[in-house]
């Protein structure tokens, strides 16, 4: 088996310069040159686990998601896994299913050392289980131990999509939510739109329906927003000519119930979503949204987390930018 020794012989330079390169630290180009083509040119890879037991790391981070049925967080994950990997980094997707049990299982693996560090979108009070040397990053969700937090701007977020509303005709809006209303930067996404609508006057209303973070499913919580949008309906008349749905998931569920009832899209009835998905991740997007940079936020997460684990300081909340996307449902 060729070693880092035989590696460095044939680049001409020490063990510690070779070890710079495959760990990311800088070394002249010229170096990391040589060590690149003599790690090519023997078929040097590296042993993993003696890395480890070197370092006292296992170069694995986890991620805990909801699903991986929506799009956003199957889009989130593969980002995640790109960003770690150009670190020499394995990624373990942990998929919680949104149960509470589930996300503690996995925060108790990372604290056993099983992997170097966690990335966690819950949406279940979990915060007893966390300590704070445990390297950890949050994406929206605000936690009452020191937890950094990554999200996109859900504030201006609401804004953007009330402002959207208003400016190309609406003037009786909704905002309509479902989802976990335990302390996170999304619960600013209805802050932005109210002080949106207030500062231009126009008549407004937000509603909340359960705590359902899989809406794209059949549930209890998907009923009950499509039977009050039957009865918004009076006389062939709508209640609404504007909707602002807390996620694109959520947005399509009204489209379609709206579309049911004979409404048409944008014509009778406007909707923004929230994320910016597209079909298939790559297409067209599938409706007007509010679009998350999901990439940049993936990126961020594994900067950020990395910086943890070296023991580096990380600013406590980052807030990336948001902006609107013509998805065909709106005017």
């Amino acid at each position: 088996m060729v070693t880092i020794k035989d590696v460095a012989k044939d680049a001409g330079v020490s063990v510690g310069t070779v070890s710079k390169v495959l760990n990311n630290i800088y070394v002249t180009e010229v170096n990391k040159v040589k060590v690149e083509e003599a790690i090519k040119k023997l078929g040097y890879h590296v042993n993993t686990y003696a890395r480890g037991l070197k370092t006292q790391r296992t170069y694995t981070i986890a991620i805990i998601v909801p699903d991986l049925i929506c799009p956003f967080f199957a889009l989130l994950v593969n980002y995640v896994e790109q960003a770690l990997s150009e670190m020499n980094y394995k990624l373990l997707i942990c998929n919680s299913q949104c149960k509470k049990e589930k996300e503690i299982a996995y925060i108790n693996m990372a604290k056993q050392n099983k992997v170097d560090g966690l990335i966690s979108v819950t949406y279940s009070n979990s915060d007893e289980y966390l300590r704070d040397d445990l390297p950890i990053i949050s994406i929206d969700r605000h936690f009452k131990s020191k937890v950094c937090c990554v999200s996109s701007d859900n504030y201006q977020g609401g804004r953007l999509a009330a402002e959207k509303l208003i400016e190309t005709g609406s003037r009786n809006i909704v905002y309509i939510r479902s989802g976990s209303k335990i302390s996170g930067e999304t619960l600013k996404r209805g802050s932005g739109f109210i002080d949106a609508c207030e500062k231009t006057g126009v008549h407004y209303r937000c509603l909340e329906f359960g705590e359902d973070t899989t809406i794209e499913k059949d549930g209890e919580t998907k009923n009950k927003i499509c039977r009050y949008l039957e009865q918004c309906m009076d006389n062939g008349s709508f209640l609404y000519d504007g909707i602002f749905a807390s996620s694109d998931s959520l947005g399509q569920i009204i489209i379609e119930k709206l579309q049911e009832m004979g409404l048409k899209i944008p014509e009778d009835v406007q909707v923004i979503g929230y994320d910016g998905l597209r079909a298939l991740n790559v297409g067209n997007y599938q409706l007007s949204s509010i679009a998350q940079p999901v990439q940049d936020i993936a990126v961020t997460c594994v900067d950020n987390l990395m910086k943890l684990i070296n023991k580096e300081p990380v600013e406590g909340l980052t807030i990336l930018p948001v902006f609107f996307v013509d998805g065909g449902t709106t005017k």
